[in-house]
């Protein structure tokens, strides 16, 4: 397998039609607490909020910028062309190139919601995981009271494999269960030639 660090040297920047999608960095922490403190998002992703400004710089660097300096995974920050504000983040992680597989994580400021931003920004990470990556399974673990997400992993042609029974936990602390979503490149290759 080729050295990760050879294959991506540098954080990519992706941009679409409407957005650039940007490496977040610690001196995102600001904007970390913030915004994965918002009800909407905390409920939806299934974590509590950051135990204060510590608690997020912990978390950012755990779960966002060492996973790229570990070559274990990427998460962008999401912007509107034309401004640095984040507004959402979105990406890969447990990268294993040996199988060729990642899973997909993203969320949204709720401000955002239903105007396709989304969909957007993981149409162009789906791009950079089955082209630059070569990722042959892109799979995603959203909690079944999580309709927006499951409905958006739908329109992307991810497929419902199954339901896995107390899997993890919520928010709360709660056991909780997650369905497993899943896309292929062959699948991606055959709905973007359509």
């Amino acid at each position: 397998m080729d050295d990760p660090h050879v294959t991506i040297p540098a954080f990519p920047e992706l941009h679409t039609a409407r957005l650039r999608l940007c490496e977040i960095t610690m001196d995102d922490a600001d904007w970390f607490l913030a915004h994965f403190s918002t009800s909407e998002i905390v409920v939806g992703q299934g974590f509590p909020a950051p135990d204060g400004i510590e608690g997020a710089r912990e978390e950012l660097a755990r779960y966002i910028v060492d996973l790229f300096a570990q070559r274990e995974g990427l998460r962008w920050g999401i912007s509107m062309r034309g401004s640095d504000a984040l507004i959402g983040s979105a990406g890969l992680y447990d990268w294993d190139r040996e199988v060729g597989s990642a899973e997909l994580g993203y969320d949204l400021a709720p401000a955002h919601w239903g105007k396709g931003i989304m969909a957007e920004a993981l149409r162009a990470i789906l791009d950079y995981a089955f082209t630059t990556m070569e990722l042959n399974r892109v799979q995603a673990l959203v909690m079944p009271r999580n309709e927006r997400s499951l409905h958006l992993a739908a329109r992307l042609g991810f497929v419902r494999e199954g339901v896995l029974r107390d899997h993890g936990v919520d928010e709360t602390g709660a056991v909780c269960d997650d369905v497993v979503l899943s896309l292929l490149r062959r699948e991606w290759r055959d709905a973007a030639v359509r």
